[in-house]
């Protein structure tokens, strides 16, 4: 007979079950369960709202994996450095030298998402149908939604640690406990040929608007926050182009950025000109849920709510104000700085210590550079020439340079309840020329990355600027990627993309098993020796470096120990 649990206070938890390597540290609890913490399955699901509950549960494990997605994601490649107050872990992945005792190889909360998204898919199909609720449309949804979610899990593991062990289940029996520390790790190409079957079926399942029930009425309406916080076409359709980007498959690829257009909706990228910012900020009236102009452009967010003690570490990683439980564990680098504003700290207006004021749109970054993406030194944050911190998760609103100390608006103390991104227009647009230029379509290529820059109200990338660096359709296909890669820093920057993009890119350059190590190299050396690191370290890191192997996390040791056939 097969058994759930039940939480007392989250039904959905009676299922959203096991994840690989829970089940490996937490195994007694789960053989230790009471009487009357556990019900029948026939007893459980039933109806629209068990359906609806499941699938909430699933989207709620969404949250553990930010904190991860931001360190490793930044955190190894040139656009952050250690901040001062960054531990050991952190400078292990800064140095690219992970131990397989550092708390970033912990694979638990994927296999979390993974399992519940799981659960869904296996159980959803199984609910009766209900004319006022559940017709097979709704149904089909709910599954295509259950289905990304998984998807979006394995990408993540795959990206982090190359092959894993796979399952494309639900754990739910008890009899399969001890069969779950034997499973040896799948190869990358047959996940990936899962998920893109997966993303396929999704695609076709899942609509462009969010619906929620009527309150008084059968049927449902249209919700703007619903729209945001679940996974839609758009979403599915900017998973799918990530996936084929990682395996170089262009056209592929730029289709499934063409279908994310053709759904005609979201298909700008995002809120622009003075409200560039907007992509990032709350609203201010504690409800928690994102203002009007935010919801411009926005395809996909993970909630954080701090009223339902909902939060994230971003703050605790990046703030160096202690009263604000900032521990300034990650700092914006010197590289990533310069590329913002290439004279800093001197072509800033109002830069206190600046005897050339310079502001022109061909260099500097005035709507994603200081006071956006990055700003000065707590409490004030204004002082150009003082120790930087990455604005994008403590601010709620632009900070103007300048000499005389105002205070900022910021979230509250130990309030981390920043919204990430899993994807917006601007990241689709970018991996659209991405895969453009790699299939041979320069000019397709130009004009996503021109809308993207043209949305932060910087002139064409054929203007020429201070890098000296102009593009058209002549150009190079790597010299075209290079200002992709230096574009994607300036929109999607600090965000847990930065990591990703450069191995992706050094694939391109060669094939996903003999990339190319000096392009990924190169930029972080750059930081390196920007940020003062000896060129003893980083000779050090480039050696470490220059085996592809060492790009992916390796397995957690106590998992290692449980299972002896998690071997790479």
């Amino acid at each position: 007979m097969k058994k759930y649990f039940q939480s007392s206070n989250h039904r959905f938890a009676l299922v959203m079950l096991l994840a690989v390597v829970t089940l490996a540290t937490s195994c007694s609890k789960f053989l230790d369960a009471k009487p009357g913490d556990v019900v029948l399955e026939s007893k459980f699901p039933k109806d629209y709202w068990d359906a609806e509950f499941m699938l909430r549960g699933a989207y709620g494990a969404l949250r553990p994996l930010v904190n991860h997605q931001v360190a490793v994601g930044e955190m190894r490649a040139d656009w952050v450095t250690p901040g001062t107050g960054a531990d050991n872990d952190f400078k292990e992945l800064a140095y690219n030298q992970v131990s397989n005792t550092n708390q970033f190889t912990d694979w638990q909360p994927f296999y979390e998402l993974i399992n519940r998204a799981n659960y869904c898919v296996a159980t959803i199909p199984k609910i009766p149908l209900s004319a006022n609720y559940f017709s097979e449309t709704i149904r089909n949804r709910y599954i295509g939604e259950a289905r990304y979610l998984r998807c979006y899990g394995y990408m993540q593991l795959i990206k982090n640690f190359g092959k894993v062990p796979f399952i494309w289940s639900t754990v739910d029996d008890i009899s399969k406990v001890d069969s779950l520390f034997t499973i040896a790790p799948t190869s990358e190409d047959v996940i990936l040929d899962s998920i893109e079957a997966d993303l396929k079926l999704a695609f076709a399942a899942c609509d462009i608007i969010g619906q929620v029930p009527n309150s008084f009425d059968a049927g449902f309406r249209q919700s703007q926050e619903q729209t945001l916080m679940r996974a839609r076409k758009q979403a599915v359709a900017g998973l799918q182009a990530e996936v084929f980007l990682w395996r170089n498959k262009y056209t592929q690829a730029v289709r499934a950025c063409e279908d994310f257009f053709n759904t005609g909706v979201d298909n700008g990228v995002g809120a622009g000109g003075a409200n560039w910012f907007d992509n990032y900020r709350l609203a201010v009236d504690g409800s928690g849920n994102n203002s009007p102009g935010v919801l411009f452009g926005a395809i996909f967010r993970i909630k954080f709510d701090f009223n339902a003690r909902q939060t994230n570490d971003l703050q605790m990683y990046t703030s160096n104000n202690p009263a604000d439980g900032g521990k300034y564990m990650m700092a914006p680098s010197l590289r990533a700085i310069k590329t913002y504003n290439p004279y800093y700290p001197d072509s800033l207006p109002g830069s206190p210590n600046g005897t050339t004021v310079v502001s022109n749109l061909r260099g500097d970054e005035v709507r994603r550079g200081f006071g956006k993406s990055y700003a000065g030194s707590a409490p004030f944050y204004n002082r150009v020439n003082s120790t930087p911190v990455i604005w994008k998760f403590l601010g709620l609103a632009t900070v103007t340079p300048g000499t005389i100390g105002l205070p900022q608006t910021l979230r509250g103390p130990y309030q981390s309840d920043y919204q990430p991104h899993i994807v917006r227009g601007a990241d689709i647009y970018l991996m659209w020329a991405e895969a453009a230029n790699r299939a041979g379509d320069k000019a397709t290529a130009l004009l996503r990355i021109n809308a993207v820059r043209g949305n932060a109200e910087m002139p064409s990338s054929s203007t020429v600027n201070r890098f000296n660096d102009t593009i058209s359709t002549g150009s190079s296909t790597d010299k075209i990627e290079n200002y992709i890669l230096r574009e994607q820093g300036l929109e999607m920057g600090f965000e847990g993309r930065r990591w990703y993009t450069l191995i992706r890119m050094a694939r391109h350059r060669g094939t996903p098993s003999n990339p190319d190590v000096n392009f990924l190299i190169n930029p972080i050396i750059n930081r390196m020796a920007l940020n003062g690191e000896t060129p003893a370290k980083q000779a050090e890191v480039t050696t470490v470096l220059t085996d592809s192997k060492n790009w992916f996390l390796p397995y957690n040791l106590a998992q290692v120990r449980l299972n002896p056939k998690l071997v790479k």
